[in-house]
């Protein structure tokens, strides 16, 4: 580990992880980012439950191309929280057992 890396917390270590994933999708499908946000609000319209990042990527298959890293979702995740389209109730396991019962944000419409 280098000295940046030391000085830098882990939710500013994260942020650049979601940053590098988003910019990668885009670079490999043409304004993923986008397209992928533009899902995710037309999924809050309909969805009238708690949901979690997971959900939105699942249901998102076969409407938007799945990006190199699923971390690219926390970038669309983070903007729709920003405008206000979506809030912060909790935190659930997710079901992905890759993520050895990892605990999640759980996201309503705002």
């Amino acid at each position: 580990m280098n000295q940046l890396q030391l000085a830098l917390t882990g939710s500013a270590m994260r942020d650049i992880g979601i940053r590098k994933a988003t910019q990668h999708a885009n670079q490999v499908h043409e304004d993923w980012s986008d397209k992928a946000f533009y899902f995710l609000k037309w999924f809050v319209t309909r969805q009238h439950i708690e949901f979690m990042a997971e959900d939105v990527r699942e249901a998102s298959k076969n409407f938007v191309a799945e990006p190199p890293s699923k971390r690219a979702w926390g970038g669309v995740i983070v903007r729709a929280k920003k405008q206000g389209i979506i809030k912060s109730v909790g935190f659930r396991k997710v079901s992905n057992a890759k993520a050895h019962s990892a605990f999640a944000t759980l996201w309503v419409k705002a």
